[in-house]
């Protein structure tokens, strides 16, 4: 008897979710009589004859055995062990001797799939290689492959024996509105056509991305082509980045000094930031590897390489990398051992999701070892974390975005400047690190930052702070829902003469003595603090965004000098003519000679004369050409920018 062998024998199994394991414990503990035989052809013949005459059953369990005991083998001893030639082998009974006739039924599949544990080895094999490590299949095989081969351990070593040590069920793949793939209902997938027409690294990791593997995954080419290739593309694209900038310094992407560059005394607070998040990937990539949560490291992976590296810490250092003279080298190359040392880590992470992509780039950029899969898995390096730095940077981050939310409202583009950001936060560090507020001044393009260092209790501090700093406009409207039952026939004049209401003068008489008297045409009341909603908004010229849950308020200038017009005009020719370097095919790097600018008016060609200088240094040429009209030989690009047609070319 099986009794509870079975549930012991997978007490100590890791099947890495509960759900899966609570259903493979329910079902063996139902012990559904099996019947292990098929009326079919095709199959592993049951090795068992039956005497006609005395009802004798003989098992003979290997072809020696049946060998031993045939009195006629007409197609010699080596012959085909399945039907019909095992049935021209004739075995006599050893008590009456009449030809028997073996059992015509066929072994279940499921059976002879739950004997791989242990019919494909040897005796030694068997030990050094059972249990196995990890098994892994669909989660309907609780009642199939999972089981059988479970319990046909069980009951050839008699033991609660489990021949795996681990086991991941495994939802099913579903089509894009989650419908089982049938034939009949023509949406079923030709794997030969979507590994022939789509990247396999993306197929891969799209795969992982989507979903935890315990549950069904509703397929999407369309998805797939969103999210999941732009962090392999992205990933791509920062190598390129990486080759380029450093092949033109001569920095050796291969020979990477990481003490070096941690020593450096260039090594700023955004590497400290960028190393210390890569520790993190590191530790949670490998924990959740280790616990199947292939979804939750993709994720984390998909972080970092999109959010982290390519939106956070290339643009915070592009700057150092533009200024291309020899006082500045060191500080370059420290960007490059940070840049490629992060790349070389995601590389090997990623490799076991999409194998082909990093591998090239590994050998493009690296090529320590002649494969990727010849390095060591990366380390949890706790000397290079700091939380107070990732924390202070995340929440810089964070600014950034509001701030750019405040653009996108005063439909102010990224690269024009702006004249000031005032931040009311209760992150002191904002205010106290000067390196810190360097970084923000370049990521909010600004020219000055201005931090007000804030500890908003409640609501109204917070309104009466902005307020008092003359930042916002308040405004203010009755409960009606509260005043109502009170007021009752007095609720017309009450509102009325609540809209004459000088708004300050009723919230500093809120805060002076908490409440306000509200006299109209037929009488007057007193208002408490929850009979009046405060609001308020940005005071001209300012454009205000707000993160409550992180008590930060951000508000932008949206004051424009001439100045500020001639730069941000300046830096969107300077974008056209980068992308009119990449359309040309030049590598990003190479200084050009010259660039042509024509067809503006009289009053952007005074303000662009002297902002030339600056507008080579962007583009990288070593002049700038600007003419009122067209010149010969010069092959012009036309382009539009704000309702200007502009003529731009390089060469």
């Amino acid at each position: 008897k099986l009794e509870n062998k079975p549930i012991n024998a997978i007490s100590n199994v890791n099947f890495f979710f509960e759900s899966p394991k609570n259903r493979f414990v329910e079902i063996i503990k139902e012990q559904v009589p099996w019947c292990i035989s098929r009326e079919r052809v095709w199959g592993t013949p049951l090795p068992i004859w039956n005497c006609t005459k005395c009802g004798m059953k003989e098992p003979l369990f290997s072809r020696n055995e049946i060998i031993k005991r045939a009195s006629k083998l007409p197609d010699g001893e080596h012959f085909e062990l399945h039907r019909p030639w095992i049935d021209n082998v004739v075995i006599n009974c050893s008590r009456c001797n009449i030809a028997m006739i073996r059992e015509p039924f066929v072994l279940d599949t499921w059976h002879n799939s739950g004997a791989s544990a242990y019919a494909g080895f040897s005796d030694d094999e068997y030990k050094s290689l059972i249990p196995a490590e990890f098994l892994t299949e669909g989660i309907d095989q609780t009642r199939g492959w999972a089981y059988t081969i479970l319990m046909e351990n069980v009951i050839m070593k008699n033991k609660g024996q489990s021949p795996f040590e681990s086991f991941l069920f495994q939802g099913h793949i579903l089509d894009e509105k989650g419908n089982k793939m049938s034939k009949s209902l023509g949406n079923v997938l030709d794997a030969s056509k979507l590994l022939t027409e789509n990247s396999v690294d993306a197929i891969r990791f799209y795969f992982m991305w989507k979903s935890s593997p315990i549950e069904s995954l509703s397929f999407s080419l369309s998805e797939m082509g969103s999210r999941p290739y732009q962090v392999l593309s992205t990933l791509y694209y920062l190598h390129v980045y990486l080759i380029q900038n450093s092949t033109y310094d001569r920095f050796d992407t291969k020979n990477i000094d990481l003490d070096f560059v941690v020593k450096s005394k260039y090594f700023t607070m955004i590497e400290v930031w960028i190393l210390s998040k890569l520790q993190s990937v590191i530790n949670k990539v490998t924990l959740s590897l280790d616990s199947c949560r292939f979804n939750e490291a993709a994720k984390d992976l998909e972080e970092f390489i999109i959010n982290s590296l390519s939106q956070t810490y290339v643009p915070m250092s592009r700057d150092d990398l533009w200024d291309d003279s020899m006082e500045t080298l060191e500080r370059r190359n420290v960007i490059y051992g940070v840049l490629g040392y992060a790349l070389y880590i995601i590389d090997i992470l990623l490799h076991s999701y999409s194998p082909f992509i990093t591998n090239y780039l590994y050998l493009l950029c690296f090529k320590h070892k002649e494969e990727i899969l010849l390095e060591s898995w990366p380390k949890f390096n706790p000397e290079l974390v700091n939380t107070e730095v990732e924390n202070t940077i995340d929440k810089s981050k964070q600014i950034v975005s509001l701030v750019n939310a405040a653009r996108m409202k005063a439909k102010f583009k990224r690269r024009w400047p702006i004249n000031r950001v005032v931040i009311c936060t209760q992150d002191r560090n904002l205010s106290e690190s000067a390196e810190l507020s360097e970084i923000l001044k370049k990521q909010l393009n600004s020219m000055s930052i201005d931090v007000k260092i804030v500890n908003f209790s409640n609501y109204l501090e917070r309104v009466n702070f902005l307020n008092k700093e003359n930042l916002v406009t308040l405004k203010a409207k009755l409960r009606v829902n509260k005043i109502a039952p009170r007021l009752k026939n007095d609720l017309k004049n009450a509102l009325e003469s609540f809209d004459q209401v000088d708004f300050n003068d009723l919230f500093n008489q809120f805060i002076s003595k908490g409440n306000f008297d509200l006299k109209y045409l037929t009488g007057e009341t007193t208002l408490s603090t929850d009979d009046v909603e405060f609001s308020y908004e940005g005071k001209t010229p300012y454009i205000m965004m707000e993160s409550e849950q992180e008590n930060v308020v951000v508000f932008i200038d949206t004051t424009r000098s001439t100045e500020l017009i001639s730069m941000g005009l300046m830096k969107d020719i300077a974008r056209n003519i980068q992308q009119l370097r990449k359309e040309k095919g030049f590598v990003p790097t190479e200084i050009l000679s010259s660039a042509y600018i024509s067809g503006l008016g009289s009053d952007d060609l005074l303000s662009l004369e002297n902002l030339k200088s600056e507008l080579a240094y962007y583009v990288r040429v070593k002049q700038i050409i600007i003419s009122p009209d067209k010149l010969e030989d010069v092959n012009y690009k036309e382009i539009e920018i704000d309702g200007r047609k502009i003529l731009i070319s390089v060469q």
